[in-house]
């Protein structure tokens, strides 16, 4: 009971509600870059809470939600026919490289947690160095607009009375 508890109280507080953002999903969501990191994060909570990995998974995917949830749901409720490992290890879609991770630990028989977190922070890791590729990216992207609209008020403000003073002092 104590630890359904925890895990649930840690769900809730790794995945907050951004201020803003609708509170009731219309339709089907697509899949976001950071889902897979999500799921896997999620699913190392309800691992370290002590549940079971496919428990954490069919939680994880539940709060996760849109396509990568719904995948993950589909491959949960094949696993409880054929087998956990032998279905993990050969799933493909969005989230393969975390059903590979969990097929081969359930074919050992090793713990989740580290496989399922170091593939969390590898995740991470890629978003984070995506992200910073794109701002690096920015200057060079802002650079043609900022100098097509910038560069005419620049000349307009200080070339421009610079030629009419000389003409002025021309007399033409």
């Amino acid at each position: 009971m104590v630890v359904a508890i925890g895990a649930a109280v840690a769900l809730f507080l790794v995945r907050r509600r951004p201020p803003g953002a609708p509170s009731v999903r219309c339709g089907p969501r697509a899949a976001e870059p950071g889902d897979l990191a999500l799921l896997c994060e999620l699913t190392a909570i309800g691992l370290m809470g002590g549940l079971g990995v496919q428990s954490a998974l069919g939680l994880a995917a539940a709060h996760v939600g849109g396509r990568l949830g719904d995948e993950t749901a589909d491959r949960l409720r094949v696993a409880r026919i054929k087998g956990l490992a032998e279905t993990m290890a050969t799933a493909q879609g969005l989230g393969r490289r975390l059903y590979v991770a969990v097929g081969r630990v359930a074919a050992s028989g090793a713990s989740a947690l580290d496989p399922v977190s170091r593939l969390a922070d590898d995740l991470h890791a890629e978003l984070a160095a995506e992200r910073l590729q794109e701002v690096r990216k920015r200057p060079v992207t802002m650079l043609f607009p900022l100098t097509l609209l910038v560069l005419p008020g620049f000349l307009l403000l200080t070339v421009a009375p610079a030629i009419v003073g000389a003409f002025d002092r021309l007399s033409i």
